[in-house]
């Protein structure tokens, strides 16, 4: 795909930045910043605008190349290194999504269906759908937008009068250590992913700038509705507070019971997350010319992800303890350096 004119393509962004907030962001950053959730979330939009800026420079440099050749040219025989270090990163959030649509499937539609024919089942359209090209995800990622929206909308709409403005107070009662603590960890969750669309060359900042806002927008009225509804108390005690949420739309007093429905935008946000993340991979693998080790590298993921998050719980605190140092950190890290370093040479 030599130019990206398409808004669809755009749209994935949308669905990658969100994806950690099932079962992890949401949960932990209300338990954590209470009444405060909301500013953390604003703080960390703010983090997140500024690392978008960074990304968006690696985007106008060279943009015919792809983030692996842009790395070799930079960081010289260090960027060998590092690309084989990001992919392994991708590996690992490869495997964790797997568990992650797992656990969600089982927890809200299959509670008695075995993981692995769950992770099997959900691996065929991924691998499809990598396979067919950034055209392919496109357009599927971009119907999937439509839908999701035509969603959101119909929650937003039917879930505001129940908002109570009394569930936001007290409005100053978090302290400002947790509130900085925490948007840092938002801004984790939703930046991160954005790495994975650097495979792809020819991307314009415009586009990107835009789409990233939307998804601000869409998380900031999420946290705002679950609050508001809820209240902090309540809200803190989901695993899925957005599934509850979605429990609270009834409209006519008799559609009821459309949450399954109504929670279809986190399973879009996972599937294209995993295509995503599947697609770096082989990228990586395309790059060093070793395309056909894509047999072996997606078998053993799909293992790992029955053996390594066999149980749920200590998945889940692996993930909300470590995910700053493993992924953040070290994709902050290599953001900036890659910034400081391009703009010596030049």
């Amino acid at each position: 795909m030599n130019k990206l004119k398409s808004i669809s393509f755009y749209s994935i962004i949308f669905f990658i930045t969100e994806t950690m907030f099932i079962h992890t962001g949401l949960n932990e950053i209300l338990n954590s910043s209470k009444t405060g959730t909301i500013y953390s979330c604003i703080l960390g939009s703010i983090i997140s605008l500024v690392i978008l800026f960074f990304i968006t420079k690696i985007i106008n440099y060279k943009k015919e190349l792809n983030i692996f050749k842009k790395i070799d040219l930079v960081y010289g025989k260090l960027g060998k290194i590092i690309n084989l270090f990001l992919v392994l990163i991708f590996i690992l959030y490869f495997i964790y999504l797997l568990w992650s649509i797992n656990t969600y499937i089982q927890n809200k539609y299959l509670d008695s269906t075995p993981s692995f024919i769950i992770i099997l089942l959900f691996l065929i359209p991924v691998i499809w759908c990598q396979k067919e090209g950034i055209r392919t995800i496109s357009k599927v990622s971009g119907l999937l937008f439509i839908i999701t929206f035509l969603i959101i909308l119909f929650s937003v709409t039917n879930l505001y009068s129940g908002i109570d403005l009394d569930n936001f107070k007290p409005l100053f009662n978090t302290p400002i250590i947790t509130i900085i603590k925490d948007s840092f960890i938002f801004s984790s969750y939703f930046v991160t992913p954005m790495f994975m669309l650097l495979t792809i060359p020819d991307i314009k900042t415009k586009n990107t700038t835009l789409f990233f806002i939307i998804s601000l927008v869409n998380l900031l009225l999420l946290f705002i509705y679950i609050i508001g509804v809820f209240g902090i108390d309540l809200a803190s005690l989901f695993s899925y507070p957005e599934y509850s949420l979605m429990k609270k739309i009834n409209y006519f007093d008799f559609i009821q019971h459309i949450e399954n429905i109504s929670t279809f935008e986190w399973l879009f946000s996972i599937f294209i997350s995993t295509v995503m993340s599947l697609n770096f991979i082989i990228e990586y693998l395309k790059h060093i010319n070793k395309e056909r080790l894509k047999y072996i590298v997606i078998p053993i993921s799909f293992i790992l992800s029955l053996v390594l998050f066999s149980n749920t719980t200590i998945a889940s605190i692996i993930t909300k303890k470590y995910y700053l140092f493993i992924y953040y950190n070290p994709i902050l890290l290599i953001i900036i350096s890659f910034n400081i370093i391009k703009r010596n040479r030049i």
